[in-house]
């Protein structure tokens, strides 16, 4: 009883409308902006919804804190569309859609390649969405985005008006929401591949059976920054993909630009990228997988006054921490070796379990390892069309360090 009398009664909902009741004390990070509720900070389920169903989110009290969508099976068992008791129809999601677009309006004025929406950083957790010219890619990462795809296609169509979109469903998270993976044409025609500018240069993307949603375009500032440094200077660019980087370090003066990836079809692609651009005899594309390659030019002794190193994600999950930071660190001494005296190294970490501190640490032992002291020339992370939520620290996991050797 003195339990019972010690735990405040929470008054059911009228409408009979589903709530969630966190248990006392787990209100705080909601309260504080993060949107995501986890299974085990859920005190009752009142009423009986289920996967994709709409829910009230509601303190230990009883206050109501918003509004989310309910996936039972996921760990994040909701995530909070509106702090208020908005409908969430078609409108819903067009002033979201076109508050997004002002932002990117503002930032990035004329863009026609770029992130338009990026999930909880616009308020629309699950839901991400790229711009290639007249061409929408989107990724569809949750249950309750999924179960309210009509909804989001109407909105995408009234706002942004694209001649066709690629429903991008093959993330790997789709899969701990209890969906299939899939990729393809979701409306309009797509072609093969689409051909937009970014930072000045005319680049293809594959949107339907490229990696990612096409492009990689949370790095087009980082690219930008780096290319005057490579003047002078000869260039090698590991896990070059379809060539970006190395079309930067060529347009920026680099006097040779090796360009290594391990794909056939993304090395073929960054050969019509230097094509149209001008630029390909300045780049050798190199076949290999970059761990090797850049291990074998280290044992030739071959040298270079700069080095981008720009990996897929190489810890998948927490659980895959310490292999991978060993893997960055193996990967990021050897850049590090073929470096010449006052060399620079650009390295970069996509993988949000490598958080800054830590991946700061792992160039660190790389650097020991490789008896060489560097200086930080810069620090940065996404695009500014990629915005990072301040209290959501999952929205930033890009780390991009420009570093010299002394």
């Amino acid at each position: 009883m003195a339990g019972d009398a010690a735990r405040p009664s929470v008054e059911r909902v009228a409408d009979g409308a589903a709530r969630l009741v966190l248990r006392k004390n787990q209100d705080r990070r909601m309260r504080g902006g993060h949107p995501w509720v986890f299974s085990n900070e859920v005190a009752e389920v009142q009423g009986s919804p289920a996967g994709g169903d709409l829910v009230e989110i509601a303190d230990f009290r009883g206050a109501f804190l918003g509004r989310a969508y309910y996936n039972p099976h996921s760990l994040i068992c909701a995530r909070v569309l509106t702090r208020g008791r908005d409908a969430i129809d078609v409108e819903f999601f067009v002033k979201r859609l076109e508050r997004a677009q002002r932002l990117r309006d503002w930032l990035l004025p004329g863009a026609r390649a770029l992130r338009l929406v990026y999930g909880e950083a616009d308020q629309l957790p699950g839901l991400v969405v790229d711009r290639y010219g007249d061409w929408l890619a989107v990724q569809v990462l949750t249950l309750g985005i999924e179960s309210r795809a009509e909804l989001v296609r109407e909105a995408l169509e009234r706002v942004f008006a694209p001649r066709g979109a690629v429903r991008v469903a093959d993330s790997p998270l789709r899969a701990l929401e209890g969906l299939p993976l899939e990729r393809g044409v979701w409306w309009g025609e797509v072609p093969e591949r689409v051909e937009v500018e970014i930072e000045g240069f005319q680049v293809e993307a594959d949107l339907i059976g490229g990696q990612k949603t096409g492009l990689f375009l949370d790095q087009r500032e980082n690219r930008r920054r780096v290319e005057p440094l490579a003047a002078g200077r000869r260039a090698l660019d590991l896990f070059c993909y379809q060539g970006e980087w190395a079309l930067h370090l060529a347009r920026g003066g680099a006097t040779e630009v090796v360009a290594v990836d391990a794909s056939e079809p993304a090395l073929a692609a960054a050969a019509r990228n230097l094509e149209r651009n001008g630029l390909a005899d300045r780049v050798t594309l190199r076949r290999g997988d970059a761990f090797d390659v850049v291990r074998a030019l280290a044992r030739e002794k071959d040298r270079f006054g700069l080095v981008v190193l720009d990996p897929p994600a190489l810890i998948k999950s927490r659980r895959h921490l310490a292999a991978g930071a060993r893997a960055y660190r193996d990967l990021n001494r050897a850049a590090m070796t073929v470096l010449q005296e006052d060399g620079i190294l650009v390295t970069c970490s996509c993988s949000h379990h490598l958080e800054d501190a830590l991946f700061r640490q792992v160039l660190l032992e790389a650097a020991r390892a490789a008896r060489r002291p560097f200086r930080i020339l810069s620090w940065t992370g996404e695009a500014a069309d990629h915005p990072q939520l301040l209290a959501v620290p999952e929205t930033h996991y890009l780390k991009c360090a420009v570093l010299q050797a002394l």
